[in-house]
């Protein structure tokens, strides 16, 4: 993430700035190439950090960029959006990696630090090297100079300075990448490589080893690698050049069939235009065979007077006319024979309606005379023969006496207050059930608000929880932050005193056999002869 939010700034012509480590940022250089031409090219440059620089004593040259670039800091913050770790975590990754680096330069040690897309820097005997890659040269290179400018700078060099300076030794093939220096020049002096002493933790000379193990080196013949390794440096640049010089016959050669195949498709679409033009050429010269339908006399005959034209046009509206009233008597016809079939369906449809109706009375003055016979049939039997001088009642004998009378009454008072006693037990149950109903809305009212009552309590509960624990972590984080400031300064000011391995330096081993380096062949296992048998104790 770092290495791409670097090469995100850089390509919006930005320097990027990384605490503790150094600076990217561009150099604007004027490159003579003969005949008085210069070309300007902008290529990306690392500055270390002087503070890292002093601490550890390490070689650079000055590089003098333009004011004009804009310099950012690293911002952990999009870095932390960007991936799934939060702002902490990802400073303390970058921090981390730092002091691993700077304990690897404290320890002599040959450091390669890559940046992912960017390039690799290299520390080695105490020198500085930024190697770019150079995909990453051709996307940074706005002008399109830089390739050809790296390509052609012996250019700007004469054959004398030639001599004395050689080309930087190029990375390994797998990277494919263009290496520069931290200086502003291209090519750097190349000096002799001294071979490194036995023991790289001790710096004075001859203590490095025990007395008994310099006699036993000095009986030895000493191997030395530099030349084997200068070699292989030589074939590794000269395998290089070789995939260089193959990468860009390759690159021109597909040029060239691009550039053939270009030329190719030109001509092919050149000759169809040519064709089709000559085609229109022909087309447009041709004489037609067909004959013309209307032609052109010399001498115009003369036009026919004004009244005949008359005649024709007055004849075609008396045409048009007559058709249009011999369409609109046509059409009155029809209107008319469709009047006369509606009437005399609607007149169909009324006789069989009134058909129905009588048919329907027929039937209803059958159903009554059948009733009216029925009735005459069940007729209750005639008054009675009148006798003389008779006891018996005549008249009356099914009217109502006074204990049916008093019976019905009594029926009607007890049927009255049955229905009094239903009504009022009907309007006591509505009654009950309303005040019931009203009871339960009531108490459904009175938990709802109990339960809203309780959310808006736990809600708040939970947000002061959630401000507590924010206050909390705040609180934790600032104490970290200032234990991390407390701790790195503390190692700023203990300088390389603060590592185990330079702690180590004050206690000096042999290299070989690990003991004090003023051993002259004793040894910390007793003889047998100072051993007396039969006792416990050693004298």
């Amino acid at each position: 993430n770092v290495s791409e939010f670097v090469e995100r700034q850089l390509s919006m012509n930005k320097g990027v700035q990384i605490p503790g480590l150094g600076t990217f940022s561009f150099l604007r250089q004027e490159l003579d190439v003969g005949n008085n031409k210069f070309i300007l090219i902008q290529r990306p440059v690392f500055l270390l950090s002087e503070k890292l620089a002093q601490i550890h004593g390490l070689k650079l040259a000055k590089i003098h960029t333009p004011g004009d670039i804009p310099i950012i800091q690293l911002n952990f913050i999009m870095l932390s959006l960007e991936g799934p770790f939060n702002r902490e975590i990802v400073e303390g990754c970058v921090k981390e990696t730092l002091l691993f680096f700077s304990r690897s330069i404290a320890t002599k040690q040959n450091v390669e630090f890559t940046f992912k897309g960017i390039g690799v820097l290299v520390i080695r005997d105490n020198k500085v090297k930024m190697k770019f890659y150079k995909d990453f040269l051709q996307a940074m290179d706005g002008s399109g100079n830089l390739v050809k400018a790296l390509s052609n700078v012996s250019l700007s060099f004469s054959q004398e300075n030639l001599n004395n300076f050689d080309a930087t030794s190029p990375a390994p093939p797998c990277f494919s990448k263009t290496e520069t220096d931290c200086g502003p020049n291209l090519i750097h002096t190349a000096e002799p490589r001294t071979p490194s002493p036995l023991c790289q933790d001790h710096g004075r000379a001859g203590q490095e080893m025990c007395y008994l193990c310099m006699q036993r080196a000095q009986r030895n013949i000493p191997v030395y690698f530099s030349e084997e390794r200068r070699r292989k440096e030589l074939d590794d640049d000269r395998i290089l050049a070789q995939y260089q010089t193959m990468k860009d016959q390759e690159a021109l050669h597909r040029q060239q069939m691009k550039f053939l195949a270009n030329r190719e498709q030109n001509q092919k679409t050149a000759a169809f235009n040519l064709g089709v033009a000559e085609a229109m050429r022909n087309h447009k010269n041709e004489k037609s065979t067909e004959f013309y339908k209307s032609f052109v006399f010399v001498k115009r005959p003369p036009s026919p007077p004004p009244y005949i034209k008359q005649e024709e046009y007055s004849q075609e509206l008396l045409k048009q006319m007559e058709e249009k009233k011999e369409k609109e008597a046509k059409l009155k016809q029809d209107k008319e024979l469709m009047d006369r079939l509606e009437q005399v369906q609607l007149a169909e449809e009324l006789a069989a309606q009134r058909a129905k109706y009588l048919k329907g009375k027929m039937e209803e003055m059958q159903c009554y005379k059948r009733a009216l016979d029925t009735q005459i049939k069940l007729k209750p039997i005639q008054l009675p023969v009148c006798e003389p001088d008779s006891a018996d009642l005549i008249f009356g004998k099914s009217d109502m006496t006074n204990e049916k009378l008093a019976e019905k009454k009594q029926r009607a008072q007890a049927f009255y207050k049955h229905q009094l006693h239903a009504t009022a037990e009907r309007k006591r149950i509505a009654i009950l059930n309303q005040l019931v109903e009203q009871r339960r809305e009531t108490d459904m009212l009175q938990r709802a608000k109990r339960e809203w009552i309780a959310d808006r309590g736990a809600q708040f509960e939970k947000i002061f929880q959630m401000n507590l624990a924010m206050q909390d972590d705040w609180q934790k984080s600032a104490g970290m932050k200032r234990l991390r400031e407390v701790e790195e300064k503390l190692f700023e000011r203990a300088g390389d005193k603060l590592m185990l391995l330079d702690q180590c330096e004050r206690y000096r081993r042999c290299f070989q056999c690990k003991r004090r380096t003023t051993n002259c062949g004793e040894s910390h296992v007793w003889s047998e002869s100072r051993y007396v048998p039969g006792s416990r104790l050693m004298v």
